[in-house]
């Protein structure tokens, strides 16, 4: 199922639960929507810098003459909107990774010490 990449504009009562929620010090004005990965705040520009390449529209040459969007397996399309209702205010730390994840480009799971030792223990 695919979900819709969704840029906010928010409104200064958004804003002000957003700096609640991840810190008053932050700079917010916008918020960038991922369905049901997670979410991130920050400046229009901090947020449009993702909102442009995660669009499903957009391309990216991953080889010369190959072209294809990060991420089109995961969102259907992609809006900029002033009315969202958020829920959650606070910035999903790791939502690049669950991305990556969740359309399965994900990097290759960190090896456990405990599994590391048992390696270099059974090379002896």
């Amino acid at each position: 199922m695919k979900h819709t990449l969704t840029l906010v504009i928010l409104t200064p009562e958004q804003i002000a639960r957003a700096k609640e929620a991840n810190g008053r010090r932050k700079r917010i004005t916008h918020a960038l929507v991922c369905g049901p990965y997670g979410q991130m705040f920050g400046t229009e520009r901090q947020c449009l810098k993702y909102f442009t390449v995660w669009d499903p529209d957009h391309r990216i040459e991953v080889a010369p003459g190959q072209f294809q969007a990060p991420f089109a397996d995961l969102f259907d399309k992609a809006v900029k909107t002033t009315a969202y209702a958020i829920s959650d205010y606070r910035t999903t730390p790791d939502l690049v990774t669950r991305l990556m994840e969740a359309s399965g480009k994900g990097p290759p799971a960190a090896q456990s010490a405990r599994g590391l030792l048992g390696r270099i223990l059974a090379r002896r």
